[in-house]
Parts: C-alpha cells; sequence; structure tokens
C-alpha cells in the first residue's frame, strides 16, 4: 500500500518528468481507491496526487505549446522552417469536377 510522502527523500511533483508523476498518481489512485486507510491518511495522499494532477497538466500544456509552434514554423512559408515538399496551397488547381457551394 501506497504511504503518503512527507519525508525529504521524495521527489517534489516539479521536479518529476511526465512519466514518473503519472506513474505515482495512478499509485495513489489505486491505493485510495482500494480503501483502509484514515481518513487523514486518505486526505494527505489525495492532497499529493492533486499536486501530481497539476503537475502532469502543466508538462501537457508546455508540450501542447511547443507543438503547436513546430506547427506553425513548419507550415509558414516566412519562418524558414517549411519544408521543401509542403505543397503550397495557393498555387494547387482545384479539379474541374469539384463540387463549389453557391456564391448567391
Amino acid at each position: 500500500m501506497l504511504e503518503p510522502q512527507n519525508d525529504l527523500s521524495s521527489p517534489a511533483p516539479q521536479s518529476l518528468s511526465f512519466e514518473e508523476a503519472f506513474t505515482r498518481l495512478g499509485a495513489m489512485v489505486e491505493t485510495l481507491e482500494s480503501g483502509g486507510l484514515p481518513l487523514a491518511q486518505a486526505t494527505e495522499l489525495y492532497e499529493q496526487g492533486m499536486g501530481l494532477v497539476k503537475r502532469c497538466s502543466q508538462l501537457l500544456d508546455e508540450t501542447e505549446l511547443k507543438i503547436a509552434e513546430i506547427k506553425e514554423g513548419s507550415l509558414s512559408p516566412d519562418s524558414g522552417n517549411a519544408r521543401p515538399d509542403s505543397p503550397n496551397w495557393e498555387d494547387m488547381e482545384m479539379p474541374e469536377d469539384v463540387w463549389e457551394p453557391d456564391t448567391e
């Protein structure tokens, strides 16, 4: 059973990688779901788990931002990072048999 981690040997959530935080969070959830903990211990474990949730969310947000920046850089023709094999959609011709909406 997972014990609340309040000793100095436990790394702070902010120092954990996503995988480490997620694994610890999973173990905490299993411990809490199994029951049998005194209320004070369950509360402390829950509080630690929320710190791990915050860390995981922070890391996911940072990764999402980085991916968006990479996409913008690789799709923007003036960024200097555009791939040579990327299609320039403005120069492409529309096939004759494609439906076009009414412009009325």
